[in-house]
């Protein structure tokens, strides 16, 4: 039985042509060879098959039965490895970024940095999936993500984005109806809860975690109004609900307009934003400049002006 090997492989190319085109002199036109060196390759791939691919004729050739079978596989076998070929050629010239995010995070924070990132990188586009409030790795259908978490993540590459910093907020019409500077007010306040603010957390959790930093007592980190938004908890915070529990990152345009106010300090996020990107799966360069990109450009040291400096 005849065993084949890379000369086989590499006659093989030489058949298909001559027998697609029933030429030697045209397969040879095709492939930039000679005749001479086409017959050649077929009488050495002949020899080692142990048959005959071609009936040599007066007109010229013709294939033979086993030459038909052998020529129905081997043009089967080059159009597999063409269209594997041109999707990984898809994948490497591919100039779309798939982002996904939770969607506080990229209305508050990802969308104006998209928009300075077009302006350098205009031939990159980058489609932002943001449809969760708590986002879901599982799948890994994205090029690269931005997560709200501790920063172990299985099976991906992770880089820290955001420090970020819980700071409470209020609006100024809110803040006329107690004197802040009285770490007391808040057991009559209203809190305004993230109630989904990472996997498997409680409701109440950043709230509680806030007060147990600061070490304020006998506030109830339960009551208040809940929401499955950040983003939502901070439009109530602004519409005078009561004092929400905001991320430090995603309240930045409305501390510095006067729309929001912080009445106390921040204490350092128990989570942070994290950037991913799967170690399996789809490679895509792209993904890579986003990245570089947002840690160029991230503010590390966003400073908030606190209402009293020394409510601690």
């Amino acid at each position: 039985m005849t065993k084949l090997n890379a000369r086989t492989f590499s006659s093989l190319v030489y058949f298909e042509a001559s027998g697609r085109l029933l030429s030697f002199s045209a397969a040879g036109k095709e492939l930039c060879v000679t005749t001479g060196a086409i017959s050649q390759q077929i009488r050495k791939l002949e020899e080692q098959l142990g048959f005959k691919l071609f009936q040599r004729q007066p007109s010229g050739i013709v294939l033979t039965q086993e030459g038909k079978e052998m020529l129905n596989v081997t043009q089967q076998s080059i159009e597999s490895v063409e269209m594997v070929i041109r999707r990984l050629q898809a994948k490497l010239s591919d100039n779309v970024v798939r982002l996904k995010s939770t969607p506080s995070f990229v209305f508050k924070w990802l969308i104006p940095k998209l928009q300075e990132f077009n302006l350098e990188y205009p031939h990159i586009k980058v489609e932002t999936y943001a449809d969760e409030a708590l986002l879901e790795l599982a799948g890994a259908d994205f090029d690269i993500a931005i997560d709200y978490g501790d920063g172990q993540y299985e099976g991906f590459t992770s880089n820290l984005l955001v420090k970020e910093t819980l700071l409470p907020v209020i609006s100024p019409e809110y803040m006329k109806q107690a004197n802040w500077r009285e770490k007391n007010t808040l057991k009559d306040a209203s809190l305004l809860h993230d109630a989904m603010p990472w996997i498997d957390a409680e409701r109440d959790a950043e709230w509680r975690f806030w007060l147990d930093q600061t070490k304020l007592p006998g506030i109830d980190s339960t009551k208040g109004h809940f929401f499955n938004r950040s983003y939502m908890a901070i439009a109530a915070a602004e519409a005078g609900l009561g004092i929400a529990l905001a991320r430090a990152s995603q309240v930045g345009e409305e501390l510095k307009n006067g729309r929001l106010i912080a009445p106390f300090n921040g204490v350092p996020s128990c989570c942070d934003y994290y950037l991913l990107i799967p170690k399996k799966g789809r490679a895509n360069i792209h993904a890579y400049v986003l990245k570089n990109w947002l840690l160029e450009h991230v503010d590390m040291n966003q400073e908030v002006k606190v209402l009293d400096p020394s409510v601690k």
